[in-house]
């Protein structure tokens, strides 16, 4: 086999050779040419200020109706018999705190405002609330997981 230097030889050959098509240059975005603003920048800008809390492009009183319709159907019987995350979210009273469903990501769709989550489940039959916590109305006992 005259002529065969093995693979290496082959590789030294052809290594010039790509497969597909050549990578895309990088996009740094912008007209400037930069993925952030230039560090010094930093030094002549004010930090931008923290959002306030979203105010609802629908009607308030649609967001209540969703938000109340939405937790009661967390803290309804179907929904507890199978939701083991929430009922680990309960303390030893079975109350969870308006942070926790403020999170969920069908409540943060509507709003980050506690204050409006609480009051919209204010003449709820199923769920009651109280100092910033809430539960399901009676037979909260019946959800509590033993710890």
């Amino acid at each position: 086999m005259a002529g065969f230097h093995g693979q290496q030889d082959f590789h030294r050959r052809h290594a010039h050779r790509q497969w597909g098509p050549p990578p895309a240059p990088p996009h740094y975005g912008g007209f400037s040419g930069y993925a952030l603003p230039p560090p010094y920048l930093s030094t002549l800008m004010p930090p931008a200020p923290s959002p306030p809390p979203s105010t609802p492009r629908l009607g308030t009183e649609i967001v209540t109706l969703l938000l109340r319709t939405q937790i009661e159907y967390y803290f309804s019987e179907d929904n507890l018999a199978r939701n083991v995350h929430l009922k680990m979210q309960m303390d030893e009273e079975g109350w969870v705190s308006v942070h926790t469903i403020a999170s969920f990501p069908r409540v943060k769709r509507l709003t980050n405002d506690v204050v409006l989550i609480l009051r919209s489940l204010q003449p709820s039959p199923t769920v009651e609330v109280e100092d910033g916590k809430m539960r399901r109305r009676g037979t909260w006992k019946k959800w509590l997981i033993r710890r």
